[in-house]
């Protein structure tokens, strides 16, 4: 329910964060801690523990781990307090608990992703596990039992790539099918279950990306961005814009007549912008393409010419094949990854240029021209 609460919000929201790849957002955790039985019978003196941790974050509100616990101690365990009773049997390893986690980042579910982890964040952590009772007592023939972790983790996020975190977690070790809950039945029965308090390293790997985390964008304001980029084309008295009848001059062998076809040229809204000496489509900047797909899925019969730009700086022959670069990139998505035919494409680089835009940063373009006869 948690998780389909955070589909709902993030559906809602104008951030949109950027899909990552099945090796991205690992991490990996080790620590220790202490237990008591949550009857509190004993409390004292309280048991170690040790702790590994391997998850995957599949969201910003939501991750999956694999979670170990190896239970430590002075005390055997009897019928009802699997690892902490105090009955004179010395045993330094008795217990493990092997399970499956789900932890909804609180935080970010309702207070919303930020592009980074905040520097503290709280979780849910709630999930099942097997157990296995290395000193059973001897009223009890079983050795392994169900168990189900619920808990809260409060996450320390540090530095400024928040690859490290320090997580505090208080939990709740239940387990299921000890004799004595309801004589075998399953059942959370505080007499067969373990207050914890564990204190973990976790190191979140690198992702594709170039960070440590998941990476979003508002959409609203790169539209906004799109926005004012167009106007600010409109307002350029170059042959880009508006409807420009061209003449162009086919000569035809037979008989040696000449005829004239008249091209009609319309610049189409969006722009794809490229950093300085870059021919890669930045994330920011695909929704342009989508458009320009969408466009011409809705208008079958549409060609479009695609022209790439290079700013002033640097030589002539490099911003020369810069802006083919950018061009041909802009072509290569739209049939790759829209499908579009290639028939109904063409694309060419025009060097550099200062003419489209007053700010140099935003000549490194590439503009959409839809052409019909």
């Amino acid at each position: 329910m948690v998780a389909l609460a955070a589909s709902c919000i993030a559906a809602n929201a104008q951030i949109a964060v950027e899909r990552s790849k099945f090796f991205d957002n690992w991490y990996l955790g080790f620590g220790g801690g202490v237990t008591t039985p949550l009857s509190c019978d004993p409390m004292f003196p309280l048991n170690a523990t040790g702790n590994i941790t391997l998850g995957k974050r599949i969201s910003p509100a939501f991750a999956l781990e694999a979670d170990g616990i190896a239970f430590f101690g002075s005390h055997a365990a009897q019928n009802t307090r699997w690892g902490l009773s105090a009955n004179g049997n010395y045993n330094a390893f008795r217990a493990f608990s092997a399970g499956v986690n789900g932890v909804t980042n609180l935080s970010n579910l309702f207070g919303g992703y930020r592009g980074a982890p905040r520097s503290i964040e709280l979780a849910l952590v709630t999930g099942v596990s097997w157990i296995h009772n290395f000193t059973p007592h001897a009223s009890d023939a079983k050795e392994n039992y169900l168990g189900a972790k619920t808990g809260f983790a409060v996450d320390f996020n540090l530095g400024a790539t928040k690859a490290s975190t320090i997580r505090v977690e208080p939990y709740v070790l239940w387990n299921l099918s000890q004799p004595g809950n309801s004589y075998g039945n399953l059942a959370f029965n505080r007499e067969g279950a373990q207050l914890g308090l564990s204190l973990k390293y976790i190191f979140n790997f690198k992702t594709s990306n170039g960070t440590h985390h998941f990476k979003s964008y508002d959409v609203g304001a790169m539209m906004d961005e799109i926005a004012r980029l167009n106007t600010e084309l409109a307002k350029k008295p170059t042959e880009v814009i508006k409807e420009v009848p061209v003449e162009k001059i086919v000569e035809k062998p037979v008989e040696k007549i000449v005829e004239k076809t008249i091209v009609k040229e319309t610049q189409l809204a969006p722009v794809v912008i490229f950093q300085l000496g870059k021919s890669v489509i930045d994330a920011s900047q695909k929704p342009s393409v989508a458009m320009i797909a969408k466009y011409m899925q809705n208008h079958p019969t549409s060609k479009v010419l695609i022209n790439g730009y290079a700013s002033p700086e640097g030589n002539a022959e490099l911003n020369q094949k810069l802006s083919d670069a950018r061009a041909k990139a802009v072509y290569d998505m739209l049939v790759n990854t829209y499908k579009i035919s290639a028939d109904r494409l063409t694309y060419k680089g025009l060097g550099v240029t200062d003419e489209l835009f007053d700010e140099n940063d935003w000549n490194r373009v590439a503009v959409f021209i839809e052409q019909s006869k």
